[in-house]
């Protein structure tokens, strides 16, 4: 009987033993993993800092074409401004259809016109790519201003 208790008692030792060493192992992984997880952290952030300062560097690189593009922009819509505010005095004096048609083609002038500004104000506040997707936007739009221009010259008479 002692020989038995003795057994039993090794058993459960081994077992208790055994117990600890899994559960110190889980312990030991879980410490590991949360190592990992935070140098995963760490090395994610790292690259967000880094993304962003080459952001940086590329957007200083990039602001004197930028303002260059802008001001020929701003210069385009100012001399189309100028153009449609004659255009819009020479206006006031037709009669008819003529007038009719010019108010019409004023109306798609100040309209393009609205949308232009919007864009040169998109201009000022962005970088980056959202600023060439914008610029190339800005463009199209200039185009369809200057079209519209066009139209209301032809519909003035000028």
């Amino acid at each position: 009987m002692k020989i038995a208790r003795a057994l039993w008692a090794l058993v459960i030792l081994g077992v208790t033993l055994g117990c600890d060493d899994s559960e110190e192992l889980a312990a030991k992984a879980k410490a590991e993993a949360a190592t990992k997880a935070a140098a995963a952290e760490r090395a994610a952030d790292d690259a967000k800092a880094e993304a962003a300062r080459q952001q940086r560097i590329a957007d200083a690189k990039a602001a004197p074409a930028r303002a260059e593009a802008r001001t020929a922009i701003q210069k385009t819509l100012s001399t189309g401004d100028r153009t449609a505010m004659d255009l819009k005095e020479r206006m006031a004096k037709l009669k008819g259809k003529a007038k009719t048609s010019a108010e019409a083609a004023s109306a798609e002038y100040d309209k393009l016109r609205t949308a232009a500004e919007r864009d040169v104000e998109g201009l000022n506040q962005t970088s980056g790519a959202a600023w060439d997707t914008l610029k190339a936007q800005t463009d199209k739009d200039v185009e369809a201003l200057k079209a519209a221009l066009d139209a209301f010259t032809k519909a003035v008479g000028h």
